[in-house]
């Protein structure tokens, strides 16, 4: 037997187990947690720092990778081919190179990257000052075949130099859910981050609250009589008008009148402040950076004829996010809706948002006028409704008026369907 024969074989042994660390490396690169990296960096750990100018670079990294990949796998398919030769004679080649091929497969591909798919962030880091070197030392190679490989891209029509898609707002939802799934965030954590998403899609007119709802003070008011409507109220600011509500003149706080002097004759004027105005599809995420900037807490919001619409607070805009903040002055507020037979009967306040109902129910209501689900009812009746007076939908739905105050929807009852397709 020639004496190379062990080395053949201890170096054959050798490039499967390169092919292995190549195709381990190549699945770890490119399936790691880039934010998880990017904690690791700010902890200071260098393995990451090198691991994320390794990533960064990610066409770099793979061309590295698959060079190196090849370059051992062509060598242990020579060796292989050598070794048989020298060995068993030509008759064997075949034999011995699929056999090479379904060790290479078994060991040198799927077996290491289905291992680096289950521990991608521990392989990855390990092998970061490893390919970090070979990227540098290859870097001549790298660069010819890059070249090639673009110049076979625009033959076929495709720009090399073309970024991915981000991330859509659909797919970081999609991973929120799965983070609550699996136990990384709570879920109220996780309807936090869903709110925020709302929250830059809303609008003013989404959260203000509406015309019919707001106090307001005539400039005329004397002390006792504003000291009485905050006492009712309990609120700590409110919009003062001029001959009708749709001239908002100023806002009063209550602090300015506690503080008023005694031996002053009362004028509501001098602690008047100025208002500050936005309109109904102002987004709320703009809104809030608006009012923070101008220090105010408090914004009228006109319609598009310019008339006082609703007023919106720091507080509503907050809890759009946070959810709802309640001070010891705050009253019991009713449920937006309430179960009454799970899956099949509930009771909704006339003024619940579509929005919120849809979501909750897993059912579908739209309407291009109306944000309320008492609006939805006065829009599918094309009328204003009576007590007792029912819709049902095409669906199965049925919305029945509960309360009705005037002309003003207060509680909805809302019977689903036995099916569970409520679309």
């Amino acid at each position: 037997m020639d004496s190379s024969v062990p080395i053949q074989a201890v170096t054959i042994v050798l490039m499967i187990l390169l092919s292995a660390f190549f195709s381990s490396a190549e699945t770890a690169m490119t399936t790691v947690n880039r934010i998880r990296i990017q904690a690791l960096m700010e902890q200071g750990d260098k393995r990451a720092i090198i691991l994320d100018k390794v990533i960064s670079n990610s066409s770099k990294m793979l061309s590295t990778i698959l060079i190196g990949n090849n370059i051992v796998n062509i060598s242990a398919s020579s060796l292989v081919t050598t070794l048989t030769i020298q060995v068993l004679g030509n008759v064997y080649v075949g034999a011995a190179t699929g056999a090479l091929t379904l060790i290479i497969l078994l060991f040198g591909e799927i077996t290491p990257k289905t291992l680096a798919a289950l521990h991608a962030e521990k392989i990855a880091l390990s092998y970061a000052k490893i390919i970090y070197f070979l990227t540098i030392i290859l870097t001549p190679v790298v660069f010819i075949v890059g070249k090639l490989a673009n110049g076979v891209m625009y033959l076929l029509r495709v720009d090399p130099n073309a970024k991915a898609n981000p991330m859509t707002e659909h797919e970081l939802r999609t991973l929120v859910n799965v983070s609550q799934e699996d136990g990384v965030i709570e879920r109220e954590e996780k309807q936090m981050i869903y709110n925020v998403f709302d929250f830059g899609d809303s609008t003013a007119k989404d959260v203000m609250i509406p015309r019919i709802d707001m106090t307001f003070v005539d400039i005329n008011a004397t002390y006792d009589e504003l000291m009485e409507i905050f006492r009712e109220d309990m609120h700590t600011r409110f919009p003062v008008y001029e001959e009708n509500t749709d001239n908002i003149i100023g806002i009063i706080n209550i602090k300015d009148l506690i503080l008023y002097p005694k031996n002053q004759e009362f004028s509501i004027q001098n602690i008047l402040r100025e208002p500050y105005f936005t309109y109904e599809y102002k987004r709320t995420a703009d809104l809030m950076v608006e009012m923070r900037k101008a220090s105010v807490n408090l914004a009228i919001v006109l319609d598009e004829y310019g008339s006082t619409a609703g007023l919106v607070t720091l507080e509503d805009l907050l809890e759009e996010i946070v959810g709802e903040i309640r001070d010891e002055y705050d009253e019991d507020e009713e449920e937006d809706l309430k179960e009454i037979q799970p899956g099949k009967e509930y009771i909704a306040l006339g003024s619940a948002k579509l929005d919120d109902i849809n979501e909750a129910l897993s059912i579908h209501l739209e309407s291009e006028d109306y944000d309320s689900v008492g609006g939805y009812i006065i829009e599918q009746l094309d009328s204003l409704p009576s007590q007792g007076q029912s819709v049902t939908l095409e669906n199965g739905i049925r919305l029945v008026v509960d309360e009705l105050d005037k002309n003003r929807i207060e509680a909805v009852h809302i019977w689903l369907p036995e099916t569970s397709d409520h679309k």
